[in-house]
């Protein structure tokens, strides 16, 4: 017999059947060969003095796969963790708006009729406005466009304006005022003349005083932005709800003048006047861009630990999260709207509806950071902001029956919001990129329940030399110190040789195998444990291999629920002390 062998067989039988693995955490400051083994003959007991175990982290119990979904936090927290890919960006446009310009070439008549004073003798006032002349206008459609403030131009508006004064000069030597009157939208920039008279503007109106009949009028007028808020009866903007859009533009011609001689003929003024296509560079206003997301991707969740892809595990996470980042390069606020779908082997396991939620313009911030989460809480507002943070009650049913093998994030609706004003350029795409990742602190909801199963064989070897009286068993006892925040409850299975169940031999009585929670993952909690190994047919110890176990941690037990609580893989530790194995009965044979 291998006594020292005996020994450990033994000592790790207790252990392993807690579910923990105490390789170098144990005590050795006792052996077999301190016990003469002939006293097993009369006294029906040989124990192994009491020993106890250094504080054992979740780190050396939970296994995490390298590069799977369970991950550890610099902190130790333990984080269920995927990243979204293969999402669909979009690139919102709206065409741009091109006035086309138009030329007007006439002579004008200053009869009695046009003349407002009526009278042509010498020493009378002529007062003259030619009929209203169309000088731009534009018929398009685009249901983008819902209401225009103001716009700039691509380049520049230019408005040239030539009047042939001869006509007049056998009556008029000089004018007194000639008025130019322009849409009211159109914000001038400057007015260069020929050096006749002396331009000045007044809001949309020109005047030019002092007009020298003996030559002509020349004016070229520039302009770079149009005020729609200024409408008037010279230019106005019509906006209908199907998406037809009407623009044009107006001016006319005014002459104040002093006959200082009678006309020997007909007084009369050649008007040309030339305006060029005017392209919109961008405007401010409300608008709907289609931006179209159809789907934010699949993602692949890989290498679940076993102990949250148990048949029995309930991954009842307290509050889940999905961290959703659009980088928007408008300056245009929107809303989106989404559907969350989690699936196992092909088969749905939960879909969610995400609410509407807002996005900023980019003048505001180029990343708009939204936290979807199960309940809000101080933290999340903190760290995202009040108005990012959105709760989904039903969040956590993605995950909490079974962990899913694919999430997708699907039917997406993006659309502009329209209480908000908008600067948009024309004809430019612009991008609406989406991101998002699954985040989920391992901490539990009432719900919860994890598994952490393995098995240790190899005993036979030692037991298969050994010849034991009938009603012999085996008693395992420690005093658990848990600091997890989860009850765990132990239950074991005997094997055979090559794994086998042979509880039909022998009896496993876990009589004591709840190890209470801490309640708060700081204080810890004493819970004493205690387990029988019993021959159910006389010589069935010596068939025993080992042991299949599972420690099932769960977040509600015997009325007690331990709730919101990370766990750490640092400071969520468990000791066992007074750790005892008993073989109860008689050995029957020489082992010195």
């Amino acid at each position: 017999m291998k006594k020292k062998q005996m020994k450990a067989s033994l000592l790790l039988a207790s252990l392993l059947t807690l579910g923990f693995s105490l390789t170098g955490c144990t005590n050795d400051d006792y052996d077999f060969d301190q016990i003469d083994a002939t006293m097993g003959f009369g006294s029906g007991e040989l124990e192994i003095p009491a020993s106890s175990t250094m504080n054992i982290p979740l780190s050396d119990i939970l296994e995490l796969e390298e590069g799977g979904s369970v991950k550890i936090a610099a902190n130790g927290d333990y984080l269920f963790q995927l990243t979204g890919s293969d999402a669909s960006s979009a690139s919102p446009m709206i065409s741009p708006i091109v006035l086309r310009g138009n030329s007007y070439s006439n002579t004008l008549t200053l009869n009695a009729s046009s003349a407002a004073k009526g009278t042509r003798a010498a020493g009378s006032h002529l007062s003259f406005v030619s009929p209203k002349e169309l000088m731009f206008e534009y018929h398009g459609t685009d249901a983008a466009v819902k209401s225009l403030k103001s716009a700039e131009v691509k380049g520049e508006i230019e408005l040239k304006i030539n009047l042939t004064l001869g006509g007049l000069s056998s009556a008029i030597t000089n004018i007194n005022k000639v008025t130019l009157t322009l849409p009211g939208y159109l914000e001038i920039s400057r007015v260069e003349g020929n050096g006749n008279g002396i331009p000045m503007v007044n809001g949309s109106k020109i005047t030019v005083e002092n007009v020298s009949t003996s030559s002509n009028l020349r004016l070229t007028i520039k302009a770079k932005k149009l005020d729609f808020e200024k409408q008037d009866d010279y230019g106005k903007v019509v906006i209908d709800n199907n998406g037809s859009i009407k623009m044009d533009g107006y001016f006319d011609l005014g002459i104040e003048a002093d006959v200082t001689r009678v006309p020997t003929s007909a007084l009369t003024i050649g008007a040309y006047v030339n305006v060029n296509d005017i392209t919109l560079k961008s405007a401010t206003g409300i608008f709907d861009p289609e931006i179209n997301i159809a789907s934010l991707g699949d993602v692949t969740v890989t290498g679940v630990p076993d102990f949250l892809s148990e048949d029995g595990v309930r991954a009842d996470l307290e509050n889940p999260q999905i961290i959703l980042s659009i980088q928007n390069d408008m300056d245009a606020a929107a809303k989106v709207s989404a559907k969350v779908i989690s699936t196992k082997n092909g088969q749905n396991l939960a879909t969610v509806q995400l609410p509407e939620m807002h996005i900023y313009k980019t003048t505001v911030t180029p990343v708009t950071k939204i936290c979807i989460c199960r309940h809000k809480t101080a933290e999340l507002t903190a760290q995202y902001g009040a108005a990012n943070v959105y709760e989904v009650s039903n969040l956590a049913t993605l995950i909490n029956q079974h962990i899913p093998d694919h999430v997708q994030i699907t039917d997406v609706k993006t659309k502009a919001d329209l209480s908000q004003e908008m600067t948009i350029e024309f004809g430019r795409n612009y991008n609406v990129v989406p991101s998002y990742e699954i985040y989920a602190p391992l901490a539990f909801a009432k719900d919860a329940v994890i598994e952490y199963a393995d098995d240790f064989d190899g005993w036979n070897d030692d037991l298969d030399d050994l010849e034991l009286s009938e009603g012999t068993y085996v008693r395992l006892t420690a005093d658990a110190q848990n600091l997890v925040p989860a009850t765990l409850i132990v239950e074991a299975t005997p094997l055979g040789l090559e794994g086998t169940d042979i509880s039909n031999l022998i009896e496993v009585n876990v009589k004591k195998g709840t190890v209470k929670a801490s309640a708060d993952g700081v204080t810890a909690v004493n819970s004493p444990l205690e387990i029988e190994l019993r021959e159910k047919v006389k010589g069935a110890l010596q068939k025993l291999d080992g042991l299949s176990y599972k420690v099932k941690g769960k977040a509600s037990h015997d009325g007690t629920t331990v709730t919101g609580i990370n766990l750490n893989s640092k400071k969520h530790t468990l000791k066992l002390e007074n750790i005892k194995v008993k073989l109860v009965g008689k050995v029957i044979g020489n082992f010195n």
